[in-house]
């Protein structure tokens, strides 16, 4: 094997080592929200960062109503008036707002404000550090690091900041704008490129040294797991590696398909957007393409606004102030009930099964059917129910009604008989058709698939 093919088996070996932490547990304690604008870091020397966990816990207990109120019975005037429809989508949490710029990796995650504040949520150390000036444009940190490093203002400086002390401990001026930098995982390097593009590599806390120029404009600069390599990658695809303990470039290799609008690392793989638009992944060990990466759920920041979308698909509430209505049709020639729903739309269901029908001819014998005071009605002795009675608070009696595909409509009516019952709190029942005799299964409230608050 010759050195440069070495050289290329030691720097994938090393890549490949990237990893996550595990997620810790939620805070117990509810924390205090803090605005951008109130926040005195002064106030916060000394306090440990709020775990990420307890706080999208916390924001999304401010945003989300308990589902369990909808077995809270209204007043009497309102009774009838209105519906509630539940469906499931993924649950997106706000966080907070005048975000300029966030890093989170396993179970940490600094966010970088208008004001020049950067907090920093789980790992340990302080709650937050002060910017030299203010927005805060860029953060590099990682989980179990020491040390945090930010640039803000108009770029002219990387200040890095001990976090287990909440102090500064090096402003890093190259007499230039930067343009990038990066941290290594545990603090020990600092690596910049100026507008001139420069690049500078040293201690986090020491003296940085000019060690290379990019020949064009670079759009990645990262560290490897162990810190052993630095990478980045320009708009032509030239990808180069350097050592930041010897100070010298150790390895190079163009990748095609340039030139590139932006180069992202996830790791030993590269997410790529070339300036025509094509967007792929390059395997940095096995030097290969791949399909791009995209993550669904997880941190975003959009339009200032710092959120979280978890993987979980959990109840969201629509209330809809209008009655609770049905009307029902039967075409004895067709065996179809036509069914105006809760939801203004009319669907066709078989007389002899009770199930729905995808499609249905018009028919000119359609007669009105009426309904019952349970929304029931029956054809030959077989009965059909268009909803479920699941829990009466005194004279107020909540029904639900499943429909495929759009969720569950509950709704709370008078009825001439006090009683107090719950079938089955925290469950909604489903049934596919309309037959009494379809059975019924129960769906629970909680949330399902976990996330980082798990």
């Amino acid at each position: 094997m010759n050195t440069k093919s070495t050289i290329l088996a030691l720097a994938a070996l090393v890549f490949l080592l990237f990893g996550c932490a595990k997620q810790p547990s939620p805070q117990t304690d509810e924390p205090g929200f803090v605005t951008d604008e109130s926040l005195d870091v002064s106030r916060l020397v000394g306090q440990a960062p709020l775990s990420l966990a307890g706080f999208v816990e916390y924001c999304a207990s401010q945003q989300y109503s308990p589902l369990d109120s909808i077995y809270n019975r209204p007043p009497d005037d309102m009774a009838g008036n209105y519906f509630v429809r539940l469906s499931k989508n993924k649950e997106v949490v706000n966080l907070a707002e005048k975000v300029t710029t966030f890093v989170q990796e396993g179970n940490v995650l600094a966010a970088g404000f208008n004001s020049g504040v950067v907090r920093l949520f789980g790992g340990h150390g302080c709650a937050a550090v002060q910017a030299v000036s203010k927005p805060v444009n860029s953060v590099s940190w990682f989980p179990g690091s020491d040390f945090l490093a930010a640039s803000s203002g108009e770029n002219k400086v990387v200040e890095v900041f001990n976090i287990n002390e909440c102090s500064r401990v090096r402003i890093h001026d190259v007499n230039s704008t930067v343009d990038l930098f990066a941290l290594s995982p545990r603090g020990s390097w600092l690596a910049l490129v100026d507008k001139a593009r420069r690049l500078w590599v040293g201690p986090a806390a020491g003296k940085l040294r000019k060690i290379d120029r990019f020949t064009y404009q670079p759009l990645s600069l990262t560290f490897s797991d162990e810190e052993g390599i630095l990478m980045g990658v320009d708009t032509t695809g030239k990808m180069v590696m350097w050592s930041p303990l010897k100070l010298t470039r150790i390895y190079d290799q163009k990748i095609k398909g340039g030139p590139f609008k932006s180069v992202q690392a996830h790791g030993p793989r590269l997410n790529i957007v070339t300036e025509k638009g094509e967007r792929f992944q390059w395997d940095v060990s096995q030097r290969v393409r791949s399909p791009f990466y995209e993550q669904e759920d997880g941190f975003f920041l959009r339009n200032g606004v710092l959120s979280y979308r978890s993987p979980r698909k959990v109840f969201s509430k629509k209330v809809s102030f209008s009655p609770a209505s049905f009307a029902v049709d039967h075409s004895p020639s067709g065996k179809v009930y036509r069914i105006r729903d809760v939801d203004g739309t009319f669907r066709c269901y078989s007389s002899l099964s009770g199930e729905q029908l995808k499609e249905t001819a018009d028919f000119a014998d359609w007669k009105k059917v009426r309904l019952g005071r349970d929304y029931t009605f029956s054809e030959r002795g077989r009965e059909f129910f268009l909803a479920v009675p699941i829990a009466q608070r005194e004279f107020q009696r909540l029904y639900c009604r499943y429909i495929p595909s759009k969720g569950y409509y509950l709704w709370w009516k008078k009825v001439s008989r006090p009683d107090d019952y719950f079938k089955s709190r925290g469950m909604l029942p489903r049934r596919e058709g309309i037959a009494a005799d379809s059975p019924i299964e129960w769906e629970s409230l909680e949330r399902g698939k976990t996330d980082i608050r798990d």
